[in-house]
């Protein structure tokens, strides 16, 4: 599959081979819904299957096996779109289901989240280019003027032209838009961000902190992040 079908609802599924996945495509054996399976992220690029989304599954115990740029891709990718963590119990059937972030309830089936969340988001296409892992110093703020008092410091630990990922322990939401500065750049402009993704302290082993998408960029900033992060992870389709 290289093309989302027409009018279908496309779910990429990420679970290794065996009974869990046997369970969740049970799961989604929905009519209008299209998943595609794969046994790893870099497998969804690299198999032919790459095609616009409408949602991401990720089998938990899958993602423990994944190597840790794919658990860093993937959490910057899970802030943009419907994504659901999920659980089987092999020997019952059942299925436990847990959000990634605050955006979406815990404790919804599969089925009822693809329907609810994911029928109704416009499908997007995945960039297979990465982020690069530059750590610049931030400035981060609820407002302007970004103020001794109220910005917070932090650091990026990957950063394109389309967002970065701040290390941080500040208690920021998913939805929530601040301003955010990067010293080093040669246009200091502050840039209206909006947070897409949180990792917890303690979480997955990985460093805590936030996803953020750059909500406006000034040219000057467009061409210095694109030379030293890449192009963005997301295109719209056109």
């Amino acid at each position: 599959m290289s093309e989302k079908l027409s009018g279908a609802t496309t779910i990429l599924l990420i679970c290794r081979e065996g009974k869990s996945r046997q369970v969740y495509q049970a799961e989604l054996d929905r009519p209008g819904v299209s998943p595609v399976c794969v046994q790893a992220l870099m497998e969804f690029f690299r198999r032919g299957v790459y095609c616009p989304l409408n949602g991401i599954l990720v089998d938990m115990p899958t993602y423990m096996r994944s190597t840790e740029e794919e658990k860093r891709l993937l959490t910057e990718l899970v802030g943009l779109f419907p994504a659901l963590r999920l659980k089987c119990n092999e020997s019952t059937g059942e299925i436990r289901t847990l959000p990634f972030g605050t955006a979406y309830p815990g404790n919804t089936s599969p089925a009822v989240f693809v329907q609810k969340y994911c029928t109704a988001f416009v499908a997007r296409k995945i960039r297979t280019s990465e982020r690069s892992r530059l750590h610049l110093p931030a400035l981060l703020g609820w407002s302007l003027p970004l103020e001794n008092l109220s910005v917070a410091r932090s650091v990026t630990a990957s950063i394109s032209r389309g967002g970065c990922f701040l290390v941080s322990f500040a208690p920021w939401l998913v939805g929530d838009r601040g301003w955010l500065v990067l010293p080093d750049l040669n246009d200091t402009t502050p840039i209206p961000v909006e947070v897409c993704s949180i990792r917890l302290w303690g979480e997955c082993n990985s460093l805590p902190g936030m996803g953020v998408k750059f909500i406006d960029l000034t040219g000057a900033q467009k061409d210095e992040l694109g030379r030293l992060g890449g192009p963005s992870l997301m295109q719209d389709e056109q």
